[in-house]
């Protein structure tokens, strides 16, 4: 697609009440979740963004205000619970507790018009978060950040389905054992036919594999703190990038620097091109 041209992004997955402990021991309850970052981030970056996410209604306007100001599109279907995390950043380690998980997207929950999209992100936060049969008739790039199928103990029936669908997944460095257990990387993406794969590893940067090559790329400088979220944004510029016909190397290269951003001013400005320098907040 033609840089300029605006491209749709459908978002699927939990919209999370955040539960965050700052290192000052301070507690605050925010929306996240990879619907929240990556949605907000898409529009930013001048995509059309849809959401289909599920919580509680009596959560709909204090959790989906925020990206309804950003001129993303919801469709939020009711849920018994609102997927709810305890993020503590108060001590050595940054500690993630699932403590709610929101009823299952399923088939028909995504309307008929939404179903072709350039890019699709895949952001489940727990294993019953985003149901196979919701992607059968799904059109689009897809990403898949798999950090909500493998961090908690249990069921993973849905990801060989989910795996399958992708075009991109990304996996965090401290996750990637539970994904691939003793296999390696390169033989693990050969078995589910990934053509390719972002290991993250924070400050550190990025490993990007394809099936003809392997390349470890350097984060961009950031002295920020906000961290919440850097993933979901990092995965959601990636996929940008390459419906714009960015090969994977390059596309990382501008998600890491946008990415910097993010976690340097908690969000990325309205505007942003990391080729250009920063836009307006």
């Amino acid at each position: 697609m033609p840089r300029g041209e605006a491209i749709t992004a459908l978002v699927l997955g939990a919209v999370t009440r955040d539960v965050v402990r700052a290192a000052s021991g301070e507690e605050r309850e925010r929306p996240g979740g990879v619907a929240t970052w990556a949605g907000t981030a898409l529009a930013r970056l001048g995509a059309r963004v849809r959401i289909v996410t599920r919580l509680r209604p009596a959560d709909y306007d204090a959790l989906l205000g925020p990206l309804r100001a950003e001129g993303a599109e919801i469709r939020a279907l009711p849920s018994r619970h609102t997927t709810t995390y305890a993020l503590d950043y108060s001590g050595d380690s940054d500690v993630h507790e699932l403590r709610a998980t929101s009823d299952p997207i399923g088939a028909g929950d995504v309307p008929e018009s939404w179903r072709d999209a350039d890019l699709i992100h895949l952001g489940p936060l727990h294993q019953r978060d985003v149901d196979p049969s919701a992607l059968e008739s799904l059109r689009g790039f897809a990403g898949l950040d798999v950090q909500g199928l493998v961090r908690e103990p249990g069921d993973r029936e849905a990801l060989p389905a989910l795996l399958a669908r992708a075009d991109v997944v990304q996996v965090s460095e401290e996750e990637l054992p539970a994904l691939v257990g003793d296999e390696p990387l390169e033989r693990f993406a050969r078995r589910f036919a990934l053509s390719e794969v972002l290991v993250t590893h924070g400050a550190r940067g990025v490993t990007v594999l394809t099936p003809e090559a392997r390349r470890e790329l350097p984060a961009a400088p950031s002295s920020g703190r906000h961290r919440i979220g850097a993933g979901d944004v990092f995965l959601a510029c990636y996929l940008l990038q390459r419906v714009h016909r960015a090969d994977p190397v390059t596309a990382a290269s501008w998600a890491a620097r946008a990415c910097a951003e993010k976690v340097d001013r908690g969000q990325i400005p309205k505007g942003f091109d990391p080729d250009r320098g920063s836009g307006a907040e």
